[in-house]
């Protein structure tokens, strides 16, 4: 008996409503918040295009109705318009049966060169840099980073020297972002979009059991980087190790900002690997939960490390062939 089979839920409109609601509450809840496009995905997919693409929209309503009357930033609005372009991205790479692996990285690539080239139009437009830009809104936020920098300097954290140092150095602190925030962006978007793509496919897989579908959540477990890209990774290295002995700081910044970005990869494939491993040792329930959240935020570069050697050993290889013989 297949225990994974579950009844299709009944689409009440109070249901589409529920879904579209956890997508604001979870964008409201910080950490959580990389998984709000999912419950948009699955409105499209459970409810059809028009309810689903109408549920988004609410969702925009109720977001501009915090961000306003609670919150007085628009931040929120603007991150969740982006929750809903990537739930309706799933939905659509799930609905026309796209290859999951070749549709996210297709979608999330064509997503952060549209959002570099608005970024672009945006300096263009306002006659200004990038630096010069980060510098403005820092002066608009005097008043919050004066807040952190009492928070820092009571917080007695080790680190907390060097963070006032650059919460007193604007200069410094708009230098910072501009060479670590590229990374951090091309890391974040890579995540959302595997672990909602994750969570999409094994819902379609467990609530649509009875039809024939292409694709499930397993093609992302064994997702493999093509054994080329060790070479990119390779001058990655170089770079942020002697890039400032060739000539200039911004060598070191472009090493680091490969190795981040190929490292997001690599993390997927060794997730794979781990995920393998936990499946070989019998791990499963609510401590394979725990194990899983544990060493994503605690060794994260483990895994990736993991998947980057997997290129020459296939780990995968070696516990299947354990469980046979066993």
């Amino acid at each position: 008996m297949n225990t994974e089979v579950m009844q299709t839920p009944q689409l009440t409109t109070g249901r589409l409503l529920l879904l579209g609601a956890a997508s604001v509450i979870l964008c409201l809840s910080f950490i959580m918040a990389i998984f709000a496009p999912f419950p948009l995905a699955l409105a499209v997919i459970l409810y059809g295009r028009t309810k689903g693409y109408l549920t988004g929209v609410a969702g925009l309503i109720l977001s501009y109705a915090f961000a306003s009357l609670v919150y007085g930033d628009f931040t929120l609005l603007g991150f969740y318009f982006g929750v809903v372009i990537f739930g309706f991205g799933i939905a659509e790479i799930v609905l026309r049966g796209i290859s999951p692996i070749k549709g996210m990285v297709s979608f999330g690539l064509g997503f952060i060169l549209l959002m570099a080239a608005s970024f672009g139009f945006l300096m263009n437009s306002m006659n200004t840099t990038p630096k010069e830009f980060i510098l403005q809104q820092i002066e608009k936020s005097s008043d919050k980073i004066a807040e952190q920098k009492k928070v820092v300097e009571q917080s007695g954290d080790k680190d907390s020297i060097e963070v006032l140092q650059l919460l007193d150095r604007p200069d410094l602190l708009a230098k910072e972002l501009i060479e670590s925030f590229p990374s951090y962006f091309f890391m974040g978007v890579f995540l959302m979009l595997w672990f909602n793509m994750f969570m999409v496919l094994k819902s379609r897989r467990l609530l649509f059991s009875g039809q024939d579908y292409p694709h499930s959540e397993r093609e992302l477990l064994n997702f493999k980087v093509p054994f080329g890209f060790i070479v990119v990774l390779a001058l990655g290295l170089v770079l942020a190790v002697w890039g400032d002995m060739l000539g200039s700081g911004a060598y070191e910044s472009i090493g680091h900002t490969i190795i981040f970005c190929l490292g997001i990869f690599y993390f997927f494939q060794g997730f794979g690997v781990f995920s393998a491993m936990l499946n070989f040792l019998g791990i499963v329930g609510f401590f394979r939960t725990l194990i899983v959240m544990i060493t994503i935020f605690m060794a994260s570069y483990l895994i990736a490390i993991a998947g980057l050697f997997d290129n020459w050993f296939d780990f995968r290889k070696y516990f299947v062939k354990r469980k046979t013989e066993d």
